[in-house]
């Protein structure tokens, strides 16, 4: 591994903690060129890295096909590109493995490197299964969010060596309509936490409990598509097989009973716990951990104890 390209997103121009641990991993394995490629704006002048690390920021450009992605695969051949699951870096992973003659595998929980053979564990079956494979073939890699970073080790930040921009070919057979920004603190996709909750909160109006809880763990807010379909909360918030799919360190689950459609789309996360009023509900078969009772009585409380902590 030679040469290695990172798909890295930046919030308000620095980068995202999990492209920072992403980028220290990879450069555990000492390859001799790393490229960063910036979603969003770069503000940053140092990376922890070993190494010198060049950067090039993707333009606003359509991303769409092969026409579109044609300048920066000819700048990636003969690297190995690695991103952490989200909709766009899996779009942009797909349609720089569709452009060339190497595979992408994504849902990575597990992934090792030695001798020119990578040995990995994957997520299948929409996170009810896993896979070990190992392949010689693969250039294209992306990692699930829940993967473990625990043990990478720390490098002293180093300067960029240079930054340019690279911008979609012309030609693209899409076009933007109209560009509607997600509010919110932490995006549901990037998020280590999430609180979801479901139409056991009863009533819209109680909302605020499941925002409270989620503001205290630093967590990001999902729900139910019944809950979207009510309109109780905004659809990039639901979370499903039809959904946004997550891959969080913890995900509570509160008043909603786990239906196969809504487990499609959590089973990813490493730790669920599951709070309902109904002891028979499907989603404490799936949980690390349940809590049998009323989530308007228990998630104020929870609140309450992390509050005074």
């Amino acid at each position: 591994m030679k040469k290695v390209a990172i798909i890295v997103q930046t919030k308000e121009g620095q980068l995202s903690d999990s492209s920072k641990s992403l980028l220290s991993y990879v450069s555990s394995f000492s390859p001799e060129t790393i490229l960063l490629l910036a979603i969003g704006d770069v503000k940053f002048s140092s990376v922890p890295s070993s190494k010198s690390v060049d950067v090039i920021t993707l333009s606003d450009g359509l991303w769409t096909d092969s026409s579109s992605i044609e300048p920066l695969t000819k700048i990636l051949e003969g690297f190995t590109v690695f991103g952490i699951k989200s909709i766009q870096v899996d779009n942009l992973l797909s349609l720089l493995a569709a452009s060339s003659t190497q595979e992408m595998i994504s849902g990575i929980q597990q992934f090792t490197y030695s001798g020119g053979k990578y040995v990995i564990n994957k997520s299948i079956f929409s996170g009810k299964a896993s896979l070990s494979l190992t392949t010689e073939s693969a250039a294209f890699f992306s990692l699930n969010r829940n993967f473990d970073f625990s043990n990478t080790p720390d490098y002293a930040e180093q300067f960029i060596g240079s930054i340019s921009t690279v911008n979609a070919a012309i030609g693209s057979h899409a076009s933007i309509i109209a560009l509607k920004p997600i509010t919110g603190a932490i995006p549901l996709p990037d998020a280590a936490l999430v609180v979801g909750a479901g139409r056991g909160l009863k009533d819209p109006s109680n909302w605020t409990i499941v925002e409270d809880l989620a503001k205290a763990l630093g967590a990001a807010t999902a729900c139910s598509k019944p809950v979207s379909d009510l309109n109780w909360r905004p659809h990039h918030e639901h979370v499903g097989q039809t959904g946004v799919k997550i891959s969080p360190n913890l995900y509570i689950a509160c008043g909603i009973s786990g239906a196969i459609q809504h487990l499609a789309g959590v089973n990813g996360s490493r730790i669920i716990v599951v709070i309902n009023n109904d002891p028979e509900a499907p989603f404490f078969k799936h949980a690390d951990y349940g809590i049998v009772g009323d989530v308007n009585d228990i998630l104020p409380r929870l609140t309450k104890k992390l509050q005074s902590h």
